[in-house]
């Protein structure tokens, strides 16, 4: 499996409104294609200091990868 090249940069910062409301960073939204409208999960630990936040789509994939190389590490365990 070829590894994708991932390069993390910083988009900006957002203040909670008393509505609990954020507003992503414009220049985020469209590196991200993020509409209005579209869905977005939250992941994170109750209790934590930070969470994740990706589309629906984003995680279905990360679940197909999750799923291959669990049967990549089983084929290799029954060896």
């Amino acid at each position: 499996m070829k590894k994708k090249e991932v390069e993390c940069m910083f988009y900006g910062s957002a203040t909670v409104g008393t509505k609990g409301q954020i507003v992503i960073p414009a220049k985020l939204r469209k590196d991200s294609n993020i509409k209005p409208g579209d869905t977005l999960i939250f992941i994170g630990k109750s209790g934590r200091e930070g969470f994740g936040v990706m589309k629906p789509e984003g995680l279905l994939r990360l679940q197909k990868e999750f799923e291959s190389l669990q049967k990549q590490l089983v084929g290799k365990i029954k060896r």
